[in-house]
C-alpha cells in the first residue's frame, strides 16, 4: 500500500492530542491544539477567533494582540496581510465550530499550498468535534453526580467518551453504547440503528440481550416503523411502561414478553438518523424521568460519535486528492519515487519467477546545462515532454516514473533482459525527434541503465543497480543504453571517490595551471600562452584534464576549478609583465559560467587584483556554448568585453556551427581544431576545411590560431595559407610556470627550437 501522505501522517498526530480528551479541559485543549498547528505549518501565529474576541493566540504577546487583523483574517479564506513585528504574512482560515470560532495561521515565507489549506481545514474540524465532545463529557459527569444512585454511570459514560475520543472503530462505539445501555438501565433488550453512514447504504446495528443470530433481522426493521419509530419521526424520546397497548394502538405486533420501552432519536448535522431503544421484560417497571434522561445522554454519545465517524471519513475523503499528490509528481503526473518503489516491490514479491521484472533507469543529458542557459520554466517543459515520450515508447503494461530532477525511471514486469534493452532502445529512439519550444529546436537525448532482478534482490537494491548503469552510460558518452553488472559498483565508487578528492583537492589548492605557448609564425616569437590545467593529485601524481574534467563538468565542480586555474594564471602574467608588457594569456572556461552572471564580477577582481588590463585576458569559449544563442550569455560576454576582456573560439568546426553567432557575439579569435590540423599536408579535405576557416576569420578580422601543431609539414603548410599563429608539440608542450618564466627570458625562437 502507498506510503501516508504528508497531510495524513499530520492529521493523524493532530488527533493523538484529543486522545487523552478526558484529561483535557477547553482551556489545556485549544492551547496544546494552537502549538501543534503551529508546529506543523511553521506558522508564526495560530489564534481562534470568536466573533470579536480572539479566545487564544500564539505567536504575540498577550497585551499586544492585534484582534483586529485576526478578525479581518477569519472572515477570508486566504490573504496577504502586514502582520506587526512579523511584516507580510500568507493567512489562511478555516471554520471550527457552527457557533462562529475560526481557525486563523498566519506565516512569513511561503504561501500555503492547496494540501495545506485541506489540511488547516481538517484540523478547525478535528477541534471543533473535540470541543463538542468536551462539552459532551462535562454534561455526562455532571449528570453522574445527580445520578448519585448509580454510581458506575461517570465511568461507564466515560468508557464511551474514550473509544469516541480514541477514535475506534463505530461499530466498536455503538456496541460500547448498547451495553452500557443494558447495564445502566437495567435493560434486558437494547438495539441501535444508524442509516446512511455503511459503504453499502444498509444500515449499521449493535444489539445486546438478544442473541447474534437476530441482528440481521434487527437491522433489515425500517427506522420509522414500530414503537421506536415515534423516536425517528418525531425526534423526540418516546417511553412506556405498557408496550403491548403501544405496539396495539400502531397496528405493530407486540415483541413476547416486554413489557417497558423507550426509545431516543440520534442525531448528525441537524437530521435524524438512528434510534437507540432499550426494553425490559420485568412487569411492572417504568423507566423513571432519570433513566430517560441517562438514554438521552447515551443517545447523544451516539450522535457524537455518528459525527465524529462522519467527520473522519470527510476528512479522509478531502485528503484523497492530496494522497495523489503524494504519491505523484506535480509536473509530470508520473509516479513518484515512493509510489515506484513501491510498484518494484510488489512486483518482485508477486512476479512469475520465470518472467523477471527489469527496471530502466533514465537521465536527461545535460538537462541541468540547458536549465541554467534557457530557465526553468523551459526546463520544465523539457520534463514535460521527455515523460510524454517515455510514455509513448514503453508497453502497456510498463510503469513509467519521475524520481527526481531530470531521472525517470520504466518499471517493465515479465520482460527479459535482452528485450528490456531493446525497449531501452526504443526510449533512446523516441528521444532523437528535435524538441521544439518557443519556435527553439532543442536537441534531447538520454543515457538508459538497464538492471533485473535477482533472488533476494530488494526494490532499493534493484533501482540502485540500474541508477549505477545509467552512470556507466554517461560516462561512455551518453546517448546510450548500458546493462548492469556487479563491477559497475565499484566504478560507481570510484567517481564518488574521485568526486570528493576533487572537493578536497581545490580546498589543498592542488589544481595548477601548466602554460603552452602560441608562436608567431613568421617572427618565431612568443605570440601568448593558453593556461591548461593539471591536479597535482597527492599520491597520483600529476593528473592530466581526461582523468577528472568530465566528472568535474557533470558535478559541477569545473566552476571552482576554473576559477582557482584564472586566478593563478592572471597572477603569473603579472609577474612576467616587465619582461613582456604585451604578452596575453588565454584560460578556458566551462559554459557552466555563462548561466551566471557572477563570472563577471569574479574577472573584475581579478584584473583589479593584479593590475592587468583586461585586453591582456583571452577567454576560451566552446560552440557549444555560443550557439545556444541565450540572451543571459550575450549579456555577460558584452559586461566581460567592457573589461576588455578578449573571447577566442576553441575547437572552432567542431561544433553544430552557425555563422550567425560570429556576428551576434563579440568574438576575437578562431582555434583551428587539431583535427583538422593534423591532416594538412596529406589530406584535401583537412586542408580545404583549414583554409576555409583562415579566410572566414580573415574577412571577419578575427585573428586564427592552429593549435596541435606537431610536425614541420604542418608548419609550413600553415604559414603558406597565411595562418599566423599556431602551437602545438612542435614548438613547446605545456610546461610549468617557472619553466615558463625560463623559456620568456631567453627568447627563443621557432628554428633554435623550444623545449
Amino acid at each position: 500500500m502507498p506510503s501516508a501522505s504528508w497531510s495524513t501522517v499530520q492529521l493523524a498526530e493532530f488527533l493523538e492530542v484529543f486522545e487523552v480528551l478526558e484529561m483535557l479541559d477547553a482551556e489545556n485543549m485549544t492551547r496544546i491544539a494552537v502549538d501543534r498547528v503551529a508546529a506543523a505549518f511553521d506558522a508564526e501565529v495560530v489564534a481562534l477567533v470568536l466573533d470579536e474576541t480572539v479566545i487564544r493566540c500564539l505567536g504575540f504577546p498577550a497585551d499586544a494582540v492585534p484582534v483586529r487583523l485576526l478578525r479581518s483574517a477569519s472572515e477570508v479564506r486566504s490573504s496577504i496581510l502586514n502582520a506587526p513585528g512579523i511584516g507580510e504574512v500568507h493567512s489562511v482560515s478555516a471554520s471550527v465550530s457552527t457557533a462562529g470560532c475560526t481557525m486563523v495561521v498566519l506565516r512569513a515565507g511561503s504561501p500555503f499550498d492547496r494540501e495545506e489549506e485541506t489540511l488547516v481545514r481538517s484540523m478547525a474540524r478535528a477541534l471543533g468535534l473535540a470541543m463538542t465532545a468536551t462539552d459532551r463529557l462535562t454534561e455526562s459527569r455532571v449528570l453522574a453526580e445527580r445520578l448519585s444512585e448509580r454510581q458506575y454511570l461517570s465511568d461507564r459514560l466515560s468508557q464511551i467518551q474514550k473509544s469516541i475520543s480514541h477514535r475506534a472503530p463505530l461499530q466498536e462505539v455503538m456496541d460500547s453504547i448498547t451495553q452500557g445501555a443494558a447495564e445502566l438501565l437495567g435493560a434486558d433488550v437494547v438495539g441501535l440503528r444508524i442509516v446512511g453512514l455503511g459503504d453499502d447504504g444498509r444500515p449499521i446495528a449493535s444489539l445486546a440481550g438478544y442473541p447474534d443470530e437476530g441482528l440481521d433481522h434487527f437491522r433489515s426493521i425500517p427506522l420509522n416503523q414500530g414503537f421506536s419509530g415515534g423516536a425517528f419521526v418525531e425526534g423526540v424520546l418516546v417511553s412506556t411502561g405498557d408496550y403491548a397497548a403501544a405496539a396495539r394502538t400502531l397496528g405493530t405486533a407486540p415483541q413476547e414478553l416486554i413489557e417497558a420501552a423507550m426509545a431516543a432519536p440520534v442525531h448528525h448535522d441537524g437530521r435524524i438518523v438512528g434510534v437507540l431503544n432499550v426494553a425490559s421484560r420485568d412487569v411492572g417497571r417504568v423507566f423513571t424521568p432519570a433513566e430517560q434522561e441517562i438514554l438521552l445522554r447515551l443517545a447523544d454519545h451516539a450522535s457524537l460519535a455518528v459525527t465524529d465517524a462522519a467527520a473522519v471519513h470527510a476528512l479522509r475523503d478531502s485528503l484523497e486528492g492530496e494522497r495523489f499528490k503524494a504519491s505523484h509528481d506535480a509536473l509530470t503526473a508520473l509516479p513518484n519515487r515512493t509510489t515506484v518503489l513501491e510498484m518494484i516491490e510488489y512486483e518482485l514479491h508477486h512476479a512469475d519467477p520465470a518472467a523477471p521484472l527489469c527496471v530502466l533507469y533514465i537521465d536527461v543529458d545535460r538537462f541541468k546545462l540547458l536549465n541554467d542557459m534557457y530557465g526553468h520554466s523551459f526546463g520544465d517543459r523539457v520534463l514535460i515532454e521527455v515523460a510524454s515520450r517515455l510514455r509513448n515508447a514503453v508497453r502497456e503494461e510498463d510503469l513509467v516514473g519521475r524520481l527526481a530532477g531530470d531521472e525517470f525511471v520504466v518499471v517493465a514486469p515479465g520482460i527479459s533482459a535482452e528485450a528490456a534493452g531493446a525497449l531501452a532502445q526504443r526510449v533512446t529512439l523516441e528521444m532523437t525527434e528535435p524538441l521544439v519550444l518557443d519556435g527553439r529546436g532543442t536537441q534531447v537525448s538520454v543515457s538508459v541503465g538497464v538492471a533485473e532482478s535477482a533472488a533476494g534482490l530488494s526494490s532499493e537494491e534493484l533501482l540502485g543497480n540500474a541508477d549505477v548503469a545509467m552512470y556507466r552510460a554517461k560516462t561512455s558518452g551518453r546517448d546510450c543504453v548500458v546493462s548492469y553488472d556487479v563491477q559497475m559498483r565499484d566504478e560507481m565508487f570510484e567517481r564518488a571517490d574521485l568526486e570528493q578528492e576533487i572537493s578536497l583537492g581545490l580546498k589543498a589548492g592542488e589544481f595548477v595551471p601548466l602554460f603552452q605557448p602560441s608562436l608567431n609564425l613568421a617572427t618565431g616569437e612568443v605570440h601568448s600562452l593558453e593556461a591548461l590545467v593539471r591536479w597535482n593529485h597527492p599520491t597520483r601524481g600529476q593528473l592530466s584534464p581526461d582523468a577528472f574534467l568530465a566528472l568535474a563538468e557533470d558535478t559541477g565542480l569545473i566552476v571552482d576549478i576554473d576559477l582557482c586555474v584564472l586566478d593563478e594564471a592572471c597572477r603569473r602574467l603579472a609577474g612576467w609583465t616587465q619582461l613582456h608588457p604585451d604578452l596575453t594569456i588565454s584560460v578556458n572556461l566551462s559554459v557552466r559560467h555563462f548561466a551566471h552572471p557572477e563570472i563577471v564580477e569574479f574577472v573584475a577582481e581579478i584584473l583589479a587584483k593584479y593590475r592587468l588590463h583586461g585586453s591582456r585576458l583571452w577567454l576560451e569559449i566552446t560552440e557549444s556554448m555560443v550557439m545556444a544563442n541565450n540572451e543571459m550569455t550575450l549579456e555577460i560576454l558584452r559586461s566581460l568585453r567592457s573589461l576588455g576582456v578578449r573571447f577566442m573560439v576553441d575547437d572552432f568546426g567542431t561544433g553544430y556551427s552557425s555563422l550567425v553567432y560570429l556576428k551576434r557575439y563579440p568574438i576575437d579569435a578562431l582555434k583551428i581544431d587539431r583535427e583538422f590540423v593534423d591532416g594538412l599536408g596529406n589530406d584535401l579535405e583537412d586542408e580545404a576545411i583549414v583554409t576555409a576557416i583562415i579566410r572566414l576569420a580573415d574577412a571577419l578580422g578575427h585573428e586564427v590560431i592552429a593549435e596541435g601543431v606537431e610536425t614541420a609539414a604542418q608548419q609550413d603548410w600553415l604559414i603558406q595559407s597565411g595562418c599566423l599563429y599556431a602551437q602545438g608539440f612542435l614548438f613547446s608542450k605545456a610546461i610549468s610556470a617557472d619553466a615558463t618564466e625560463v623559456l620568456l627570458s631567453q627568447a627563443l625562437t621557432v628554428e633554435n627550437g623550444l623545449l
